[in-house]
Order: C-alpha cells, then structure tokens, then sequence
C-alpha cells in the first residue's frame, strides 16, 4: 500500500508520493522497505510525470524499469490522454511477448482469487451451519454443505453478472476484450479444476463461466497496479491527469479501468486534489468524511431507524388494520429517509467541503502546491505510524511539479547515493535530457557570425 497525491490548479500539477513497498513472501510473510521509487518523469519533450501504486511489477517486470525504457522513446503528445494510452501500449507490447509461463501466471492470478472468494464465502457459511446445534446433529451435513456451495456459486453468479465491463487494450492500440473460444476455456477450466477437485463437470462449467466474467468484468483480482499520469500536452493549456488501474494480460490484451480523468479548464474544473491508494485520512481532510465513515453512519441508520417506528407502533392502541396502515407509510419514510442519506446527503457533505478547499487551491502558487501535496502524504504517514498494524505509508516523500513554463521539476527526491560522489552519473542525466539534434553536433553550422582571422605573430628564432 501507499499512499500518493495529485493536486492540480490552472497553473501545474503537483505530485507526491511516500517510499513504503510491501513485500510479501507466502501469505504470512511481510517486509515493509522504504525506499521505492514510484514518482517519475514519464517523456522527456512534453512535461509529463507519472506516478505508481499497489503493484510495483507488471508481468514480472519492475515497473521503473519498463518506465525508464518507455522514457528513452522520448516522444510528445498533442494532449495528455494521448500519453497515458501510449504507455498502456507500450506496457501491452511488452506483456504480449512474455514467456508462456508468465502469460500463464497472469492469468492465474485474475482467476485464482475469484475462486478462492467462493470457498472463504463457503466456509464462512459452513461454520454459521454447524455452530447451530438444531444443524449440527444433523446426518446429512453432505447435503447442507452441497446447498451452501450452490447458493454460494449463485451469488457470484449474479453479482458479475451485473458489474460493468472491463476495458482491454492490444498491442496495436486496438480497444475490446478479448476471444475467448474454447481453448480460453479450458485454460480457465484447468484453473478452477485445481482450486476445486472432484467437483462435477457441470459445476466446473459454472464455475468457469464466473472466471470468464470475473476476467471480462471491471472485477480487479487484487494485485492490479495503479498507474497515474499527469501533466500538459504540447497543445494543453491547462493541466490534465489520467489515471487507471491494470490487472495484467488476458489472452493477449491488457486489462485496465479507468479511475479518473481531470481536465482543468476555465469552463469545468478549475482545480482537483486527488488522493491514490490509502486515501482515508485525506478523504476526511478535505470532505469531512471518508467512504468508512459513509458506510458506519449508514448501517448504523439501517439498524437503527426500523427500530424506532416498531417501538412506537408496539406501544399505541389502535386497531391492527390502523397498525398495518401506518406501519406501511413508516417503512415507506425509513426507505426514502434512507435513499436521501445516501445519495444526496452524503454528496452534498463532500460537495461543500470540497469546494471550500478547492477554491483556494485554484490560486496557490506552485510551492504551496508542493507543500500541500507533501503535508497530505505526510498526514497519512503519521496516521499509520500512530496507529495499529504495519506502517504501509512511510520514508521519505517525493514531490514533483509540472507546468508549462518549467517542465518537470522535482521538489524532493530521495537519492539511494550522493550525487556529489557520482559525476558520471550528473553528466548522463544531463546528456539525456538535453535536446537532442536531428544531425550530430559537428554537422551543425556554428551559430556565431564568421570573423576575420587575426595575423598570428611569426615563431622564427630571430636571426
């Protein structure tokens, strides 16, 4: 986890990202480092930053790497968006021609999780079942487990059914999802054999049909990697940002949804603060509330209104058809006070405070959008320091800003040596980022007006 900040106003884009990285070795093992970079210049004409979350890896490749290797194209967009599809291009190009037993993996890691929720989902309601002693002293336990697993497996059935279609991206730039024939089947189907074994073949066909829509859904498996690209277009004016989460290669395209797209104008947003990964702290920050919060303070009314009306009807004295009567129109108030809460009021919170923030980030100077950026990871840092569980947000902060007239500018950036000790190291950054030339540099005419040349003194040994 991380935690990482997007500001933006009509001026630059600032970013900002902590350093901690998870490694997980088995599903006991953790390590937290604090070093990892995920904030980088993503092209080097156009003033472009791109920032990295959740996964640090794409297709068993370091992601900074396959960034570094995309910068070196050293390419320019007319707008931003146009950057951020390029590098899912780029990054397809690259997933299409990995090994068969990593394109394997990939997809076993988008079917295997979906697999594993129905058995935690089946093994939760197995032990409600038998904690129950009417259940319990049953003799066909065979039979309560096998209803429990159908009613689990329709469940999902359903719920996939009804989420919105993923998006996929082929190494031609091509969009739609992919065919999936028979041979994708029984790729998928020799998935699902290995998490349930001795299950009946109508039952591996359900369960394969949900990884088919588990892969075709926006259903992310758990180990997508967020990526967030910001900046200007050689034509923008005004910043823009792109971000979207992916989840790896799935026969053969690239499967990604979209999370947010800001185009500051004069005419719509005029300015976004934008919080990635853990992003509770912030959310309360600047909306009073995070989506935690909106779901305590909603079941809390769930339980609680239904309550107070049966309370009441148990204590007056009326007739039973009075008593149905205006039990009916409560329940109908409890559905509608409930309805409102959660779709307006709930906004309508976020809406004010937001915008009470907002309007003055609209004119913040580009180093108070750094200061802001860093004070917001910052405060998410202190949360997980102060508090219970490992501390996923931590280390040393980056901070970049964009704008038109600087380019990237790295604020704070964390160096793993020191640059005075390395020359070698200045001189090829500096080599790289200067502009380059269509021919070499001896083939160029010397830009200085021509001069008469000067009579050298003579050398003769005088006589």
């Amino acid at each position: 986890m991380t935690a990482e900040i997007a500001i933006l106003n009509k001026m630059a884009v600032a970013l900002a990202t902590d350093s901690a990285v998870t490694i997980s070795a088995g599903s006991q093992e953790q390590k937290i480092y604090d070093s990892a970079d995920k904030l980088f210049d993503l092209c080097g004409p156009t003033p472009i930053g791109v920032m990295i979350y959740h996964g640090m890896q794409f297709m068993q490749a370091p992601l900074p790497m396959l960034i570094a290797d995309y910068r070196k194209r050293y390419q320019e967009f007319d707008r931003l968006p146009e950057a951020g599809f390029d590098l899912l291009r780029f990054l397809c190009e690259w997933g299409a021609t990995s090994p068969k037993k990593v394109l394997e993996a990939s997809l076993t890691n988008m079917v295997e999780p979906v697999m594993d929720r129905i058995k935690a989902r089946v093994q939760e309601k197995l032990e409600k079942l038998v904690n129950t002693p009417a259940v319990a002293q049953q003799d066909d336990f065979m039979k309560n487990l096998r209803v429990v697993f159908e009613e689990s497996v329709a469940l999902f059935e359903r719920v996939l059914a009804k989420r919105p279609d993923a998006k996929f991206l082929g190494p031609d730039g091509s969009k739609g999802p992919p065919a999936i024939g028979d041979a994708e089947m029984a790729a998928m189907a020799s998935i699902v054999k290995a998490s349930f074994h001795g299950e009946s073949e109508a039952m591996i066909t359900r369960l394969t049909a949900i990884a088919r829509n588990a892969i075709l859904k926006d259903w992310l498996s758990g180990g997508e990697t967020g990526i967030v690209v910001a900046g200007f277009g050689k034509d923008d004016i005004f910043p823009s940002l792109a971000s979207f989460e992916i989840d790896g290669m799935a026969f053969g395209r690239l499967k990604y949804i979209e999370t947010n797209t800001v185009d500051i104008d004069r005419d719509g947003d005029r300015a976004r603060v934008i919080p990635f990964a853990q992003k509770e702290m912030v959310e309360r920050f600047l909306y009073g509330l995070d989506e935690g919060i909106e779901r305590y303070i909603m079941q809390f009314c769930i339980n609680t209104v239904p309550s107070i009306s049966s309370h009441i009807l148990a204590n007056l004295e009326m007739s039973d058809e009075d008593k149905a009567a205006l039990g009916a129109k409560s329940e109908e108030a409890q559905n509608a006070f409930l309805g409102e809460l959660a779709n307006s009021t709930f906004a309508d919170i976020r809406s004010q405070s937001k915008s009470a923030i907002e309007d003055m980030v609209e004119f913040m100077p580009k180093p108070e959008l750094a200061t802001m950026a860093e004070a917001l990871v910052n405060l998410t840092s202190i949360k997980r320091k102060v508090s219970r569980g490992m501390e996923t947000v931590g280390g040393p902060i980056d901070v970049a800003v964009i704008s038109r007239a600087d380019g990237f500018i790295w604020v704070k950036r964390k160096h793993y040596f020191e640059p005075e000790l390395n020359p070698r190291y200045v001189s090829r950054v500096h080599f790289h980022q200067s502009p380059r030339r269509e021919n070499s540099h001896e083939s160029q005419p010397d830009p200085r007006p021509s001069r008469p040349a000067k009579p050298r003194p003579s050398r003769r040994p005088a006589e």
